[in-house]
C-alpha cells in the first residue's frame, strides 16, 4: 500500500512540474499556479481525437481563435480515405488494441508541405506514425498516399507504392473510367507498353503517368486478387510483378500475357462505362465504325477501294449489289453501337440506320440519300458536343 502511495505522490509531483514548466514558472515564482494559469497551460498541450474503431488517432494542440482546429478535419480526411479503400476493394482491418495509424499535427509555424512517416512494430501490430510539420500547408495528396499505405499494411497488404496509387485512383469511378479510356487510346495508337512490363516496371507517378497504375489495379479488382495477395503476404511471400501478370492473364509466357491484355482491351472497347451518356471515347469509336466493308476479306469494291465511307457509297450503290448488301448489314448493326450510351447518340444511330436502309434498297435518289446522311451527321455532331460538355 505504501508503495502505491509513493507512486501516486510521484505522479502528482511530476504533473505539477509539467504545468509549471508549461506556464513558464521558475523556482522564485509562487509555488501554487492559479486556476487560470493551469487552464491556459492545458489549452496549449497536445490533445488527441480517436476514430470510432480505434484505428486512427490524430494528435494536435488547440489552435488559438479556431474552434475547429486540426484534429477533427485531419481525422475526417483520413477516415474518408480509409472507408473508400475498404468499400472499393473489400479490405477490412482487423480489430486493434492500440491505434495503428497516428498522425501528429505540429505547430504549423512554417509553410512546410512535407508529410513524414515512420513504421514500427509494436505488440505485433505495425504502427505508422505520420508527422505534418505545418498542417495548413501539408501536401494532401501525399497525406492520402501515406494514410492509404498505412491502412493497407494493417490489412496485411504490403503493396509497392504504384499499386497503392492505382488503388487510390480506383476509389473514384470517373477517374477509373478515365484511366481505361486513356489506356485504350494508347492501345489504339500502338503506344501502349508491353503488358508484362506494366506489372514489373511501373513506378508511382503523377498526372497521366498514374493512369497505367490505375488500369492494372482495375484489372486486379476485377479478378478479386486483393485477398489472394493478402494470403501470400501472410505466408511470407514478397511482391512479384511477374506473378501479378500471371494472375491477371492466366498465362506464363510474356507474349501470351500481352495478347491476353489485347483481348481484354478489345472487350473494353465495347463496354458501356458511363450508362445513359456517351463519352468522347464512345463518339470516337462510333464514328470509326461508319464505314462499309465487303462481305469477305479478299473482296474489294473496285481497284482502289477495300472499304468506303457512307458519302462515297451514295454514287456507287446503284451499280454494286455487294455494296448495297454491306449497307443492309450495317443498318442492322449501327443501332447496337449506341446502346446504353444516351438518347443523343441513339438518335444519331437510328438516323444512320434510316440512311443505310435507303441505300440498301437503291430506290431513293442521290439527293434524298444525301439529305438523310446530313441529318444523321448533324445528330452525331450534337451528341459529340454534349459528350464534350459532360467531360468538362
Amino acid at each position: 500500500m505504501m508503495g502505491l502511495r509513493n507512486v501516486i505522490a510521484f505522479c502528482v509531483a511530476a504533473a505539477c512540474l509539467a504545468v509549471r514548466g508549461a506556464i513558464g514558472m521558475d523556482d522564485d515564482a509562487a509555488r501554487t499556479p492559479s486556476a487560470a494559469d493551469i487552464k491556459a497551460a492545458v489549452a496549449r498541450l497536445p490533445k488527441s481525437n480517436l476514430s470510432a474503431d480505434g484505428l486512427v488517432r490524430v494528435v494536435a494542440a488547440d489552435v488559438p481563435g479556431d474552434e475547429i482546429g486540426y484534429r477533427a478535419p485531419i481525422l475526417n480526411f483520413a477516415m474518408r480515405e480509409i472507408r473508400a479503400m475498404a468499400s472499393t476493394y473489400k479490405v477490412q482491418a482487423p480489430s486493434v488494441r492500440e491505434p495503428a495509424i497516428v498522425i501528429y499535427a505540429l505547430d504549423g509555424t512554417t509553410n512546410d508541405t512535407r508529410v513524414v512517416s515512420r513504421t514500427s512494430l509494436r505488440k505485433g501490430v505495425r504502427t505508422t506514425r505520420i508527422w505534418l510539420p505545418s498542417p495548413g500547408y501539408a501536401d494532401l495528396e501525399l497525406l492520402r498516399v501515406e494514410v492509404a499505405t498505412a491502412y493497407l499494411r494493417v490489412c496485411g497488404l504490403d503493396f509497392p507504392d504504384w499499386v497503392v496509387q492505382g488503388m487510390m485512383r480506383g476509389t473514384n469511378l470517373d477517374t477509373a473510367h478515365g484511366d481505361i479510356h486513356f489506356v485504350l487510346n494508347l492501345w489504339y495508337e500502338a503506344r501502349l507498353p508491353f503488358f508484362p512490363s506494366l506489372c514489373t516496371d511501373l513506378r508511382a507517378a503523377r498526372g497521366r503517368g498514374a493512369t497505367l497504375a490505375g488500369y492494372v489495379v482495375g484489372w486486379m479488382r476485377e479478378k478479386n486478387l486483393m485477398d489472394v495477395w493478402r494470403r501470400r503476404f501472410a505466408a511470407g511471400e514478397k511482391w512479384d510483378g511477374r506473378r501479378l501478370a500471371e494472375d491477371l492473364t492466366g498465362e506464363t509466357v510474356p507474349a501470351l500475357q500481352d495478347r491476353a491484355n489485347d483481348e481484354r482491351l478489345a472487350r473494353l472497347t465495347n463496354s458501356v462505362l458511363y450508362p445513359g451518356r456517351a463519352s468522347a471515347w464512345d463518339i470516337s469509336i462510333f464514328t470509326s465504325r461508319l464505314l462499309l466493308y465487303p462481305t469477305f476479306f479478299d473482296k474489294i469494291y473496285d481497284a482502289n477501294r477495300t472499304c468506303c465511307t457512307f458519302a462515297e457509297a451514295i454514287p456507287l450503290a446503284g451499280e454494286s449489289q455487294e455494296l448495297r448488301g454491306a449497307a443492309f448489314r450495317k443498318a442492322n448493326e449501327v443501332i447496337y453501337y449506341a446502346l446504353g450510351r444516351g438518347d443523343d447518340l441513339s438518335a444519331a444511330a437510328f438516323a444512320y440506320r434510316e440512311f443505310l436502309l435507303a441505300l440498301s434498297k437503291g430506290s431513293a435518289s442521290a439527293a434524298e440519300m444525301e439529305l438523310a446522311l446530313d441529318k444523321a451527321q448533324g445528330l452525331l455532331r450534337k451528341a459529340a458536343e454534349k459528350s464534350g460538355s459532360n467531360e468538362d
